[in-house]
C-alpha cells in the first residue's frame, strides 16, 4: 500500500530540463495519480490549484526562481489548498537561507543532488506527518563553522528584491505586486534600513552577498 493516498504531484521550477527529468522520476515511482510541471507560469499554476481544490497535492518547489520568490508561493499554495504538502527542492548552499526557508514550515527539504532513495525516504517521512530534511541539507546546517545571521526581509520584501534585481522600476514593481508605488517606496526604504545601506545599488549588492537573489 502506498504511503500517500494517490495525491497529485506538481513540480514548479524554472529549469525545464530538470523539471521534466524529475517528473519522469516521480512518474516511475507510481505513487502519484498524476505529475504536472510548471516553469515560471504562476498564473497557470494558481488556476491549476483552484481547479484541483480539495485534492491532496505535493508541490516540489525550487527556491531560486528568477521572477518570483518561492516563499510567497508557499503561502499562496497553502492559502488555496490546505491539503498541500510542500517540498523545497533546491541547490541552495547557504545556511542562512536554509534556516530562513525552514521558518516557512515546508514539509520537506531536498537537495537537487539527492537520489531517488532520498526522495522515497522524504515521501514516507512526510506521510507520517514529520518534517524531512535530506542529509545534504542537514550537513550544510550542522557543519557550518561560522555564525549565520537571520535574513531580515519578509517574503514580500524578498519578492520585491527579485523585481529590483531585474531592473524593474517602482511603478513596474507596484504593478507586479498589486501595491501602490508609495507602498513600494516605503518597503524599499525599510529594506535599506534593515540592511544598513543607503542606495538601491548597495541593497542589491547586500542581497547578492547573502545569496538572496
Amino acid at each position: 500500500m502506498h504511503p500517500i493516498a494517490s495525491p497529485i504531484a506538481v513540480i514548479y521550477d524554472d529549469h525545464l530540463l530538470f523539471a521534466e527529468s524529475f517528473s519522469a522520476v516521480l512518474e516511475r515511482l507510481t505513487l502519484f495519480k498524476s505529475v504536472h510541471v510548471f516553469v515560471g507560469d504562476e498564473q497557470a499554476y494558481v488556476r491549476f490549484l483552484v481547479k484541483r481544490f480539495g485534492e491532496p497535492v505535493y508541490l516540489f518547489l525550487d527556491y531560486y526562481l528568477p521572477q518570483k520568490n518561492a516563499l510567497t508561493l508557499i503561502k499562496e499554495t497553502r492559502r488555496i489548498n490546505k491539503k498541500a504538502r510542500i517540498i523545497v527542492v533546491s541547490s541552495v548552499a547557504s545556511p542562512s537561507i536554509i534556516n530562513h526557508i525552514l521558518t516557512y514550515d515546508p514539509d520537506g527539504f531536498l537537495s537537487k543532488s539527492c537520489g531517488v532513495d532520498i526522495v522515497l525516504d522524504c515521501l514516507h517521512t512526510i506521510a507520517k506527518e514529520e518534517l524531512y530534511i535530506c542529509p545534504v541539507i542537514r550537513e550544510i546546517i550542522n557543519t557550518t563553522s561560522h555564525a549565520t545571521n537571520d535574513i531580515p526581509f519578509t517574503a514580500r520584501e524578498l519578492e520585491m528584491l527579485h523585481y529590483f534585481a531585474q531592473g524593474l522600476s517602482i511603478i513596474d514593481t507596484a504593478t507586479k505586486t498589486h501595491l501602490s508605488k508609495h507602498t513600494i517606496v516605503a518597503h524599499r526604504r525599510k529594506m535599506m534600513t534593515k540592511a544598513q545601506v543607503n542606495s538601491i545599488t548597495e541593497l542589491l549588492a547586500y542581497a547578492r552577498n547573502k545569496e538572496l537573489i
